[in-house]
């Protein structure tokens, strides 16, 4: 009998053989965990989901990048060094069965997501949350769910780790930084919207947004640091938009049902704004927010390849 965190591995690595021997006849998106626009060329977007990095492209299916299918549950790409990505989760099963470890720490690519190196905390920590900083040269900030549960602060030039001695902070589903090197973090948790402006030290709730509803994600416009995107979840299921950096807040036109909220965003270039819910729809809008395109639904693309 298969038990623990040995099932986890087999499981992705069936996906995995499904993909690989043509059990399905097109790659299907599944699990989203988190997106990013490339830098290069504004119209491909990455989808990082529970059997590998997928790579959405005009015209075209959804392909898988690189050879691994690591189950990647946290995701973030750099503004603007294009190629430069970071993810944590859980490995395929040939590097399960290699290497032993259950949990990724954190993972480095710097030819989008072709192929991959550990950074720091390889089989203790599985980031569900990740953000780029610009402070001090470039800090990852991350909540892992495993080893020591809580927020760190990484390093990926030096791979020095910092837990941080958070107040206030719990249940986090999604993180955010500010382009700006002074500017805040922000947190999508189960009680609301919480920023930090000493650096991930201190929390408090961000107003303006529907009082006790879920924000299950957030993201800063990639070179804007006054525009910023949360969505909150339950009853409310509307994504909201901030000008001023997260002081007040309008609603977009993307609203879903209660049990299909938006779980990944990435913002920009220019008016771009791409989300991703839990059903594995992908939906992108050039204004801002004001109209919405599908570029999947439930995983799977309304055009033919070519």
């Amino acid at each position: 009998m298969i038990r623990g965190k040995a099932l986890m591995p087999l499981v992705v690595g069936l996906l995995t053989l499904a993909i690989v021997t043509g059990w399905a006849s097109e790659v299907q998106v599944h699990h989203i965990h988190g997106l990013s626009v490339d830098s290069g060329d504004p119209a491909i977007v990455y989808v990082a989901t529970h059997t590998g990095l997928a790579k959405l492209a005009p015209g075209r299916r959804p392909e898988l990048v690189g050879e691994h299918r690591f189950d990647l549950m946290g995701f973030t790409a750099h503004p603007s060094r294009q190629g430069l990505v970071w993810a944590s989760g859980h490995p395929d099963l040939p590097t399960y069965h290699r290497e032993g470890v259950a949990n990724l720490g954190v993972l480095e690519s710097r030819d989008g997501g072709a192929t991959w190196r550990s950074v720091a905390l390889r089989g203790k920590a599985d980031f569900h949350a990740l953000a780029w900083s610009p402070h001090d040269g470039g800090h990852l900030y991350g909540w892992t769910v495993a080893g020591e549960p809580g927020l760190y602060r990484v390093s990926p030039a030096s791979a020095k780790v910092e837990r941080l001695p958070t107040r206030g902070l719990a249940d986090v589903s999604a993180l955010a930084a500010s382009p700006a090197p002074a500017g805040p973090l922000l947190a999508g948790t189960r009680r609301g919207l919480l920023a930090s402006r000493d650096r991930g030290l201190t929390w408090l709730p961000v107003t303006g947004l529907p009082a006790g509803a879920p924000v299950t994600a957030v993201a800063f416009h990639r070179n804007d640091a006054r525009v910023v995107y949360a969505f909150a979840a339950g009853a409310a299921s509307v994504l909201f938009r901030s000008a001023d950096s997260g002081r007040t807040w309008e609603k977009s036109a993307l609203q879903r049902e209660a049990q299909d909220p938006v779980i990944a965003l990435a913002v920009g270039p220019g008016q771009q704004v791409v989300a991703a819910t839990t059903s594995a729809d992908v939906l992108r809008s050039g204004d801002g927010g004001g109209t919405w395109e599908v570029l999947l639904e439930r995983g799977r693309s309304r055009t033919s390849s070519r």
